[in-house]
Formats: C-alpha cells, structure tokens, sequence
C-alpha cells in the first residue's frame, strides 16, 4: 500500500505511521511495524491513502492542530482517503466529514460515520505482565479490582467532584450532548465523584470482595518519571491478579484504559455507562451498568456472578483475553483500519457502478 504522509517527522506520535518511522518504539508495536510494509510516496496523488503525520489534539494540552482541514481539504481535491489521528481526552467535534478520524471517548449518541473509536494500548512490559496472569477458579464471593487515582491536579476538577450533586454528574455524563458542552476540567471531577461513588457502593457491600489500591500519594502515571510509571504499572497488575471483575469509569476523556488492561488480563470489565463507544464490543464479555443504576451496581455484579458456572466464567474470562489479542490490540486494529479506510472509495464507486 503507498502511503503520503505530508513529510512525517521520525518522531511523529502517530501509531499508523510507525512502520514507517520504526525507530524506538514502544515493544507493544513491534509486531505491527515488522508485519506492516507499507510504501511512502512523495505525493499525494500517488497515493493509495494520506496519513496526517500530527496528532489533531495534543495529548497532554488538547491545543488543536487546524492545519488538518487543509490536510482533509488537499485529500479531497485529489479524491484520496486519508486518516486524522485525533486520539486524545478532547472531546471536541472535528467535523471532517471526508476523512477517516481516529478518536478516543466518543459519545455513542453523537458518533459521525467517519469517525472511529480506538483502543487504548499500554505499553508492552504492562501488556506481558497482564498476559501472563492465571485465570483461576471461582471463589465464594464476586473479586472486583479497581487501581488508580481518585484525585485531580486540577483545582476546578477537585471542586466539581466534591461541590455538585450527584444528580448532575449523572445526568450530564449519561448525555454526549451535555458532556460535551461542559468544561472538561468540571467533566473530569465529575468523572472522580463517579468513580469514587460506585468504589464507595462495592466497599459497603459485605455480599462482595474488593481490592482497591487508590493511587492518590503518587504522581501521576502521565509524568515523566519512568519509576513511578513501573511502580504504577506492577500495582495495577498484582491488583488485576487477584481479580474476578475489574471497575471501569471514564477518566478525563469518555474511556477508560482499565477497561482494555481488563480484557488483556482476562478479566470482566464492570463499565460504567457513560454514553462511551466501545470497539468490537460484540465480541466481549462485559458487565455494562447503566450510570442511572449505579446505586444497585453491588446487586448487578451479584447476580451476573450468581447466575454464572465456574466453566462459564472462565471462558468468559478466556474470550475476553483472546478477543484483545485478535481484535484490540495494534497488531490487529491498526491494520485492519488502515486497510478498511483505503478501500473506502472502491466501495462508493462500485455501489455507484
């Protein structure tokens, strides 16, 4: 496949060009570097497909990058079909209707047809530590895992979460609509409050065991300490270890990381409904509890643990893990989007013809 990728730096952040740019990358992306030879063209007429070589929203600033509607715009005039990486905790619309956008924390409800949700990847020391974890036996009582922050660096974040009712953060974070009109920084504190209430539920319920490790008195994992990031990464196994169910809540993007180390690990993902899209979700075994009925969430995990064999649970478990690595992970999404956004134009012509 010829790829035009506007003179994408060696550095460049974006996944879908690294086997083109294969230099230090994270191990989770050998496999889909070494397997992926793609050909770099120097001008996008000759290409099969455009990649933007720049995220759309920083990550760690969310400031936006306009130079990808001149990107889209060049595509189109060439009737090319091209990708814009907009993965990041920005919600913001990117209204490219033409091009194939790559986003994190979608709202089902508001979902563009191009628009596409991605998986979250840790990095792979985290990945073989989750893959090597032993699916064991069924105890007496559901184990429900949770391991992470309750907590914000942000002033306004730590305000909404302890200053608005409970009501309102439910209301709003159930809606896209309404999510996504809201001050990120109010949205991630509401997102705490959430997290912290259905923690509080589980802990309350003799019914239930839980492990959770709060993370709050260390920094957190997205600063450049690679101490506290391993420290971070072994709590979040031995956490996972020990586990049936692992609680999953939106953090300060509509998605939870958690969520796809769960399924790596080969663990249920109890999942807090917050109108969030969730790739090849039909391939996975999920307890989806709707944020309006996270008071009985002790009740749901109950009985979805009640009414599940010892054999059924495990392959459950089992499935999950396997649906990670044939679905989810680089190896296997990367490729197939790539290819599925490349033969985009071949389908309208032919439905056309």
């Amino acid at each position: 496949m010829k790829i035009y990728t506007f003179n994408a730096t060696e550095d460049t952040r974006v996944e879908l060009l690294w086997p083109l740019r294969a230099n230090n990358r994270d191990g989770i992306f050998s496999q889909f570097i070494a397997e992926n030879s793609y050909t770099e063209v120097d001008s996008i007429q000759d290409c099969d497909l455009a990649i933007y070589p720049n995220k759309a929203f920083t990550p760690e600033t969310l400031a936006f990058d306009s130079s990808v509607f001149q990107a889209g715009a060049a595509a189109e005039a060439y009737g090319k079909p091209i990708i814009i990486d907009a993965t990041s905790d920005s919600d913001v619309l990117l209204d490219i209707p033409s091009a194939n956008i790559l986003r994190c924390g979608l709202y089902r409800s508001l979902k563009q047809p191009f628009e596409t949700e991605c998986p979250y990847w840790s990095n792979d020391r985290t990945k073989q530590g989750l893959d090597a974890l032993d699916i064991g036996f069924k105890g007496k009582k559901p184990v429900i895992g949770f391991c992470g922050t309750t907590s914000s660096m942000g002033k306004l974040a730590n305000l909404s979460k302890f200053s608005l009712p409970h009501a309102v953060t439910k209301l709003v974070l159930s809606q896209g609509r309404l999510s996504r009109r809201v001050d990120p920084r109010i949205t991630e504190g509401m997102s705490l409050q959430l997290r912290e209430t259905a923690m509080n539920l589980i802990a309350a319920d003799k019914r239930l065991e839980f492990y959770f490790d709060v993370t709050n008195n260390h920094q957190s994992y997205y600063v450049k300490n690679e101490s506290n990031k391993i420290i971070l990464e072994n709590l979040f196994i031995n956490n996972t270890a020990k586990c049936d169910y692992v609680l999953c809540v939106r953090g300060s993007g509509n998605f939870s990381g958690r969520f796809y180390m769960a399924l790596n690990a080969g663990r249920i993902p109890v999942v807090i409904d917050t109108d969030g899209v969730i790739p090849h979700e039909e391939q996975l075994h999920l307890l989806k509890i709707p944020i309006n009925s996270v008071k009985n969430i002790s009740s749901l995990i109950l009985e979805h643990f009640e009414t599940t064999t010892e054999q059924d649970l495990k392959e459950m478990k089992l499935r999950n893990r396997l649906a990670y690595h044939q679905f989810l992970s680089p190896e296997k999404f990367l490729p197939r989007y790539i290819e599925n956004c490349a033969e985009i134009p071949q389908k309208i012509s032919l439905k056309a013809a």
